[in-house]
């Protein structure tokens, strides 16, 4: 059986080369799109280092003096004090768990801060590396956990105990093939950003930049500032109790005027980081949207395309199929032959898809991710889920058209020939 197939194969190779050069082109398609979405649902799908959920970002403003409850103008220190109790009054309603300031240092945020930071010869490299200035309940607020096993709370006692000190994504030195930064624990490090030096009291599992960003955008430090320096902090973040959020904003917003006011302090607007990331994604999500949709469109078309081919091939063999009926092929003879001449074309072909698969790879004209184009078993995976796709597509193109030549008599195939 199988040396028939090769031998047939073969004395029909005019056609089979053009078979055979539509199914590469095809199959290099495929393994482009497969790769494109492949890495796009890694990211997706990973874990982000940080939760939003039941997180609220407060904005808050002072009075000037056209305000009748302007307070009139205060020094730093009463500025300081004002903002302080303002903290105070929101971390007291029953429903906030946690509340933290921040300077550009927020998820799902177009606004950042860049910093440099080195120790001895390493340094975090010439990649954005992202600035976090917070107070110290940000791990809380968004639950960043310690890469050593730390909770979000021992992180945050870390930073308020140690105003000195400063946090690490645990992957910062990763361009060094360093995959941790526990044997840094405790070195000091120069800060190009304030130009002083701050210690590393530990690091944190890396936190994403946003859910279609991968950790190589994760690379990031976390420190904080002495209370009186809050007031050059511009974000104010909270965590509300899982099951006490229901109305948060509307309840918040009715008793800011009263109730949450402090000096020249009052809060303007409350946004749930539902809504923050939805904003901040919205054309990631656009893109992914285009993108899937032009995928399914493609195979598609690329289905048709086949099951056109082989309908048209198979059509041709309908007085073969009747003779190999008439002289006693069963139904599954027959198919297997059918189906597996086709399968037969796309496996040959394949070692020269998986070659050009690599040109392309080499040539960085595929989707980066994990600091590279090209991972041995990213690769390999997707150039299987192409070929599935492509042995799929063969056999539906196929088994159709082959399903209706059998149906046919043999006599009446044989009278219309």
């Amino acid at each position: 059986m199988k040396r028939k197939l090769f031998r047939q194969t073969a004395n029909e190779w005019q056609n089979n080369v053009w078979l055979a050069i539509e199914l590469l082109i095809v199959s290099v398609v495929m393994w482009f799109v497969s790769d494109y979405i492949f890495t796009n649902i890694s990211i997706y799908t990973s874990p982000r280092g940080f939760n939003t959920d039941h997180c609220y970002l407060i904005g808050y403003r002072e009075l000037n003096d056209k305000s009748p409850d302007y307070a009139g103008k205060l020094s730093k220190a009463e500025r300081s004090a004002n903002l302080l109790r303002l903290l105070e009054l929101l971390e007291k309603r029953p429903e906030i768990e946690c509340v933290a300031m921040g300077q550009n240092a927020y998820f799902y945020n177009h606004s950042n801060s860049g910093n440099h930071m080195e120790t001895d010869t390493f340094n975090t490299g010439n990649y954005y590396f992202l600035r976090r200035l917070v107070s110290p309940d940000f791990t809380k607020v968004f639950r960043i956990q310690g890469a050593n096993g730390e909770s979000p709370e021992e992180l945050a006692e870390i930073l308020r105990n140690n105003p000195r000190s400063f946090l690490i994504s645990d992957n910062a030195f990763s361009h060094y093939g360093i995959n941790h930064m526990k044997d840094f624990i405790g070195h000091e490090f120069t800060s190009h950003a304030t130009n002083d030096t701050l210690v590393l009291a530990a690091a944190f599992i890396p936190a994403r930049y946003d859910d279609y960003n991968s950790e190589d955008m994760a690379h990031s430090m976390i420190f904080t500032c002495s209370p009186d320096d809050y007031i050059y902090l511009n974000e104010l973040v909270v965590r509300v109790r899982d099951n006490m959020d229901r109305n948060f904003i509307e309840n918040l917003m009715k008793d800011a005027p009263t109730t949450l006011r402090s000096g020249n302090y009052f809060i303007s607007s409350v946004q749930s980081f539902d809504d923050i990331r939805e904003i901040h994604q919205r054309d990631y999500d656009a893109d992914l949207r285009n993108y899937f949709i032009g995928a399914a469109f493609l195979a598609l078309n690329i289905f048709l395309g086949l099951l056109g081919t082989f309908w048209f091939r198979t059509q041709q063999r309908v007085p073969e199929i009747a003779i190999r009926k008439a002289n006693g092929a069963t139904r599954s003879d027959i198919f297997r032959r059918v189906i597996s001449e086709g399968e037969l074309i796309l496996l040959l072909v394949t070692p020269f898809a998986a070659a050009i698969d690599w040109g392309l790879t080499k040539m960085e004209l595929n989707t980066y991710y994990h600091g590279t184009y090209f991972e041995p078993v990213r690769f390999i995976s997707c150039l299987l889920i192409a070929w599935g796709l492509m042995a799929l597509m063969i056999f539906l193109g196929t088994v159709i058209p082959a399903n209706r030549a059998m149906n046919t008599a043999p006599a009446k195939a044989l009278g219309e020939e």
